[in-house]
């Protein structure tokens, strides 16, 4: 059955201290000397699913995150951004999973802002299929999904859909990578708005760190 987000309130989930997503704010965030996010490789989707939710796409890649390797998995989208920051909410926002060879999950969470075409959000539209899973006949490079400088938040959070984990490392980066205005749209016009409700911080530390 298709994720309901008109009834996220009563999603289960075990634990209830460190969900996702969080309101960050930048004043209170711990400054550190980390480098959050090195990219290592070319990012590349080989295969996309069209899902009741979300575009989803899979692929290869490699990050070096906090000092040690992850494994691109996937990517995927969310409308409006379920981060926010200083208050403020992007119109969309994706979310680079990643894991490490001992299995720990990491997400970088990207917002997009309206502004030029993105060539690789472009090609993943074009390739998509509504409610079907296929293998892409060429890769699609996302290097322009990617940002590459600024200020990233890092703190330790959950799964943002059932089963609602918590077992993610979280990197939301502050600098924004542009969509055009039609692609956005585009998007909209096939997918509903599928952001999770903020949850509440608790007493979880939210560090600014670097690329």
């Amino acid at each position: 059955m298709p994720l309901d987000y008109s009834t996220q309130a009563d999603w289960d989930f075990v634990g209830q201290t460190r969900q996702s997503p969080i309101a960050i704010t930048t004043a209170d965030a711990i400054p550190s000397q980390l480098s959050a996010i090195s990219w290592r490789g070319l990012y590349q989707a080989n295969h996309i699913t069209g899902e009741a939710t979300t575009l989803k796409a899979s692929g290869n890649g490699m990050a070096y995150l906090n000092d040690r390797d992850f494994k691109f998995q996937q990517i995927h989208f969310h409308t409006p951004a379920e981060h926010t920051l200083d208050g403020t909410s992007a119109p969309i926002e994706w979310h680079l999973v990643h894991q490490s060879a001992s299995g720990q999950l990491a997400v970088v969470a990207v917002f997009g802002r309206v502004g030029k075409p993105n060539t690789s959000f472009q090609q993943l539209l074009d390739q998509l299929t509504p409610n079907a899973s296929h293998d892409l006949t060429e890769p699609i490079d996302l290097s322009d999904l990617l940002p590459t400088t600024g200020t990233v938040y890092h703190y330790l959070g959950s799964l943002t859909t059932p089963p609602l984990s918590e077992t993610v490392e979280w990197y939301v980066c502050a600098d924004t990578v542009m969509l055009g205005k039609e692609q956005l749209a585009a998007y909209q016009q096939l997918f509903k708005a599928n952001h999770r409700a903020i949850q509440p911080l608790n007493d979880r530390a939210v560090l600014a760190e670097r690329f």
